[in-house]
């Protein structure tokens, strides 16, 4: 019940950002075209690599964060300011265990692996040919591999960030909070800082 509210506040708090940024787009595209010589690039479409760092926990087992590494590639779709940008990781999460074994609490590492797609909504603040400064967010499913504890383990949640484009190549850094589904899995969720750079082949 605590994950469910949980997941109705950040629904909330990006229902929010996402009616902000329509709104930002819709008073961009009323206002009068002045010309200007670094003036902005359409790309309609648009794909490549992208490697990411991330630091992750599991709120069951320690608050404190690992690194870790995504590997895969984003799809973007930008008629304008606004663009849409759906993305396929593989990610590999490394987590701090932490067992209370009285007298003392031991500490053990594992690593997992997943398949992690989020689709994000987001709006270039700054567009020119070869500067962009943008902000993202949207839903992120997550699929756990090579888990011998839980079967057809998966997590859902929100991801948000902001991101600069430098001619080709792109970085972001954005926050991720996922909690599990299964209903036998109530009480901890995963939260995920990243920091990537893509590669726009085209």
């Amino acid at each position: 019940m605590a994950t469910l509210i949980k997941f109705k506040h950040y629904f909330f708090i990006v229902i929010f950002f996402v009616f902000s940024l329509c709104s930002i787009y819709a008073q961009e595209e009323k206002s009068p075209k002045t010309p200007s010589k670094c003036g902005s690039k359409k790309e309609i479409f648009t794909f490549g690599p992208k490697l990411s760092l991330n630091f992750a926990n599991e709120k069951s087992f320690s608050s404190e964060f690992l690194a870790g590494a995504d590997l895969g590639l984003f799809f973007r779709i930008s008629p304008g300011r606004l663009y849409i940008q759906p993305e396929i990781n593989y990610q590999i999460r490394n987590i701090l265990e932490e067992i209370d074994k009285f007298p003392q609490i031991t500490k053990s590492k594992f690593r997992t692996h997943h398949i992690d797609v989020p689709v994000l909504i987001g709006v270039k603040i700054i567009n020119l040919n070869f500067f962009k400064f943008r902000i993202f967010t949207g839903p992120e499913i997550c699929f756990r591999l090579k888990d011998q504890q839980v079967e057809k383990n998966f997590q859902l949640g929100l991801q948000a960030g902001l991101g600069i484009d430098i001619w080709r190549f792109t970085i972001d850094a954005s926050y991720s909070f996922l909690g599990h589904m299964q209903p036998r899995i109530t009480k901890t969720h995963s939260n995920i800082f990243k920091l990537g750079l893509g590669f726009k082949c085209f």
